[in-house]
């Protein structure tokens, strides 16, 4: 790692939400000061997953160690949605060897930032109760493994129980931080109850009371006029939706700000408090029946000269950088909408059947594309299987990073030179193909079902943070694809190799490896209708071993292999490499030798003596090796290599009969 740059880690479950954008946002500001480098992993909610394999991107907690990072943020106040204190504690408490703050859960031992969520509640609890006259309160979330929503419903039941007023267990409603899941537990509630008999309900978190606004629209219950909504976190639509929402600002940027703060002084060795506490603040608005702006709710305040009501308080005033995000001009919508055309056109693209390599070689255009100045994809050497929901992953002793660069330090890999080998579980790249200087990186797990093929890592550029979730996911099956369907390539390779191979067995004589009976009918018959068909005759020779009966009977069959081996290395050295020879079965030897003249054939044959009785003095055998020819001449009316060869063969007999003659007349 760089001398002067430090690299931060944060831990988050989902890096598009409001909540975690407005944190990010907060911490990458102090970054910048301080010149740090800040990785985010996004590795969903621990022992849940809302989609179908989820679970691969906690392997990114593998990659939270000091080789690769200098400090770690991690966000618990989203990771514990649905997992116990306990199990976080585990989770957190695993990061042994590097600098740990936590943002939003105490832990003995480890700095964290906590919000106190209890006096922003406590402010809208007072404003219903006191000014709006609430009297039954409903309460939207009911999540037993989360700890925030334990306390924020703890805090509701004791202050209703404090003064006195109704509350009973039956008036909590199912919700797990989720819109759907909120929509689904207030129609379930008024299903039952034939009714939402309620003067307020208290939504645990912001996409919940969007849902409870939703619902009630859906009933014809006005709001606030029959029951007023609130909500907790002040995300960004909170201020824009119809009616805007009362909720509750946890200075979210500010809870960023102070963690980055800390994270780089224990990195630099400085003291800091273990625990830093933030005050949240009511932010007051329509739901509830208070002022419906802002300005309205500042000018409350100027006239009350207090900050509880209808001011969103000191830091309430300042629009949140999420919501600054969500005013956007004309102009500035037409940007986005191109930079959604241009993931509409990538997913487009991705259909395309590709493999690795054209992957590879396209890579860096396709990432450039999105305006990321740095990017690196990595593959395993095996995809790794995983079939259940677990943070604790086995990183692979081989990767290959596959494709590099980066732009603003003039660093490219070469995609022609083979992919850079390197073991993961020391560093998530190997040196010198990205300098990891002051800026906003993300890492990717790269997954398709159970399988885990690697992971893609690149500087954020300017675009949307939803724009490079969408992004990477196409890569992601783009990538995956491209993987499975190179391996289909090199095993239909394979298989068609193996299957050549097997063929050419099937063809091909045991003994001489000259081809047999079937592969020589075969290519015989095509080389003689290619050449009858290209107005060029030739000519078929059929030659049989002298005396092989008796070589083997006399000699044995060793002898006779010997011979028939000798004899078919003759007629290899003795023809064009372009003729077709075969052996036809024990002593019978065929040849079809396009263009081959009467002529010429004679020479040949003069040639084949001479080798076979060279090959006699040289060897010293006890046998004499020798061959009878006899060869018929294939042509347009003649060219089928079955008659072919019977016309050949009593031109051989005549031949043979000749020779027996002339040893007989030499005795």
């Amino acid at each position: 790692m760089g001398e002067n740059t430090r690299r931060i880690g944060l831990l988050v479950n989902d890096s598009n939400s409001d909540y975690t954008k407005e944190i990010k946002h907060g911490i990458s500001s102090v970054c910048k000061e301080r010149d740090a480098a800040l990785f985010v992993l996004c590795i969903g909610d621990l022992d849940f997953s809302f989609r179908p394999f989820d679970y691969h991107q906690k392997s990114l907690a593998e990659f939270c160690t000091k080789n690769n990072l200098d400090g770690l943020i991690v966000a618990c106040s989203v990771l514990r949605n649905h997992a116990s204190q306990e199990r976080i504690e585990e989770f957190v408490r695993s990061f042994k060897d590097i600098p740990l703050v936590s943002i939003g859960l105490k832990m003995h031992g480890i700095h964290s930032v906590v919000v106190n969520q209890k006096s922003g509640l406590t402010e809208i609890l007072d404003d219903l109760t006191e000014r709006h006259r609430c009297r039954k309160f409903g309460i939207v979330g009911k999540i037993p493994e989360s700890e925030d929503a334990r306390l924020r419903t703890k805090t509701v039941s004791e202050y209703l129980n404090g003064r006195r007023l109704r509350f009973d267990e039956r008036y909590i409603i199912d919700g797990i931080f989720t819109y759907q899941s909120a929509m689904e537990g207030l129609e379930e509630y008024y299903e039952k109850s034939g009714s939402l008999d309620f003067d307020a309900l208290i939504a645990l978190n912001d996409e919940m009371a969007f849902a409870a606004m939703d619902f009630c629209a859906k009933h014809k219950i006005k709001v606030p006029e029959e029951i007023r909504v609130t909500g907790f976190d002040d995300v960004a639509r909170a201020a824009f939706s119809e009616p805007p929402l009362t909720t509750v600002n946890q200075h979210l940027y500010e809870q960023g700000e102070k963690t980055a703060s800390i994270i780089l002084d224990l990195i630099e060795k400085k003291k800091v408090p273990e625990v830093t506490e933030i005050q949240s603040s009511a932010v007051f608005r329509k739901t509830c029946g208070c002022a419906d702006s802002e300005k309205e709710s500042e000018a409350a305040f100027n006239a009350k000269g207090n900050g509880r009501h209808g001011n969103p308080g000191k830091h309430g005033a300042r629009k949140t950088a999420a919501q600054k995000d969500i005013i956007k001009s004309a102009a500035e919508w037409l940007e986005k909408r191109s930079e959604f055309q241009k993931v509409n056109d990538f997913y487009a693209a991705g259909q395309v059947r590709m493999n690795l390599n054209k992957f590879r070689r396209s890579f860096p255009a396709t990432m450039r594309n999105f305006e990321t100045s740095a990017a690196a994809v990595v593959l395993y050497d095996e995809p790794v299987y995983l079939n259940e929901n677990r943070f604790h992953f086995n990183m692979p002793e081989r990767a290959s990073v596959l494709a590099s660069y980066d732009d603003s330090a003039s660093l490219s890999q070469n995609l022609n030179e083979e992919p850079i080998v390197f073991d993961p579980r020391k560093s998530f790249l190997p040196p010198g193909l990205i300098d990891f200087k002051t800026g906003e990186y993300s890492i990717s797990i790269l997954s398709n079902c159970e399988n885990q093929y690697g992971y893609l890592i690149y500087r954020l550029g300017r675009y949307e943070s939803l724009i490079y979730s969408m992004m990477t996911t196409v890569l992601s099956h783009m990538f995956c694809s491209s993987y499975e369907n190179s391996k289909a390539e090199q095993e239909a390779r394979l298989q068609a190799e193996r299957t050549a191979r097997l063929n050419q067995i099937s063809k091909t004589d045991e003994l001489t490896g000259l081809l047999n009976r079937r592969g020589f009918m075969e290519l015989g018959q095509q080389t003689i209708d290619i050449s009858v068909a290209l107005s060029q005759g030739g000519m078929v020779i059929f030659g049989d071993m002298d005396g092989l009966k008796n070589i083997n009977d006399n000699y044995g069959h060793d002898a006779g292999d010997r011979a028939i081996k000798a004899e078919a290395e003759i007629l290899k050295k003795n023809f064009r490499s372009s003729d077709i020879i075969g052996r036809l079965g024990g002593d019978e030897f065929v040849i079809v030798a396009a263009g081959l003249a009467e002529p010429r054939l004679t020479t040949i044959r003069e040639n084949i003596d001479a080798a076979c009785k060279a090959w006699n003095i040289v060897h010293g055998e006890e046998f004499e090796l020798s061959i009878s020819l006899g060869c018929k001449e294939f042509q347009k009316d003649n060219k089928n290599i079955s008659e072919i060869l019977k016309q050949a063969d009593e031109l051989l007999y005549n031949e043979k009969r000749e020779k027996k003659n002339a040893r007989h007349d030499s005795k």
